[in-house]
């Protein structure tokens, strides 16, 4: 039991610092085979602007602050100004606000702002490590994942910080949580089965099943707009990739192909697109013919961004 704790600390740690600062010192062994047919994901063309949030540390080394920006990677708008960790941006469904997690009071806890960073308010008020917030497709509940009762798992709030209701309980690190764009379901990341899969639950704790089954770890689900297919991270391949499945667990294909640290894929609002971090850049990659474009191009860390779920939003 001591020497499984201690793996599993160690592999925890691991991968929260890989994910914060990206680095690129992970041996990649063989990324030469042939890449897949591109995945059509058959979501309807619709044409519009978008909003993509991310966290970075360009203005202030070593504070993480919210940025905004358009899918083009222009018109970079900062919207936290504090001196603190501000990361795990999430859109809510109707694009008026963001959920983050910062540590600007201490411990790090779930707050929500406006879209233009006005009217911060602070939702979870406890000492543990509250984070990786996602909203309910209306709006009206946000999981997330904290280690409040000793374990590392998820939870539900209403959209005001009330009534908190732990809905995974297990003695594995369980977080990431992606819910579904109908609401039937919370896709998470768990370390239950002794590797990184991607797990299925109802907003209720129930019906909890296994999505992938593969050697290495699998993790970061992101739903697509139409609730068929789920973008994840995966290492079955020997490197840090992008990868899409259908929603039950079937037809998976490989975006990226690269010796980068690619993760935190989130999805374009029409579907076409999948933006995701890659080594502290936010890259943008087209699902049908997978040409993928760094929108942020500088030296700072920019991580985990995050699409505004509605077309025209500004």
């Amino acid at each position: 039991m001591l020497e499984r704790m201690m793996l599993f600390l160690t592999r925890a740690t691991v991968l929260f610092f890989m994910s914060m600062i990206a680095t690129t010192n992970v041996p990649v062994l063989d990324v030469s085979a042939p890449a897949p047919a591109p995945v059509s994901t058959q979501v309807a063309a619709t044409s519009g602007s978008y909003r993509i949030a991310f966290a970075s540390d360009r203005d202030r080394s070593f504070y993480f602050g919210i940025y905004t920006m358009n899918p083009d990677g222009t018109d970079v708008k900062r919207l936290t100004t504090d001196l603190a960790q501000n990361k795990t941006p999430a859109w809510s469904p109707d694009g008026q606000h963001i959920a983050f997690t910062s540590d600007r009071d201490g411990t790090n806890q779930i707050y929500v702002m406006n879209a233009d960073g006005a009217d911060i308010t602070r939702l979870t008020n406890t000492q543990a490590y509250e984070w990786e917030p996602t909203w309910s497709p209306d709006g009206k509940r946000i999981a997330f994942t904290s280690n409040r009762d000793g374990n590392w798992d998820i939870y539900t709030m209403n959209a005001d910080g009330s009534n908190i209701t732990r809905i995974v309980n297990h003695a594995a690190y369980d977080w990431q949580p992606a819910w579904s764009p109908d609401g039937s379901h919370i896709a998470f990341t768990s370390d239950r089965d002794g590797v990184w899969q991607i797990y299925l639950v109802s907003p209720d704790g129930s019906n909890l099943r296994r999505l992938t089954n593969y050697p290495g770890d699998n993790r970061d689900p992101a739903w697509s707009p139409d609730g068929q297919h789920i973008a994840f991270v995966s290492t079955r391949d020997r490197a840090w990739e992008i990868y899409v499945m259908r929603a039950d667990g079937s037809g998976v294909a490989r975006l990226t192909r690269s010796t980068a640290i690619n993760q935190a894929p989130t999805w374009s609002p029409d579907g076409k697109h999948i933006i995701y971090e890659s080594n502290s850049e936010i890259m943008t990659i087209t699902v049908d013919n997978l040409n993928a474009i760094n929108l942020t191009k500088n030296k700072a860390t920019d991580f985990h961004p995050s699409c505004s779920c509605n077309l025209a939003q500004n």
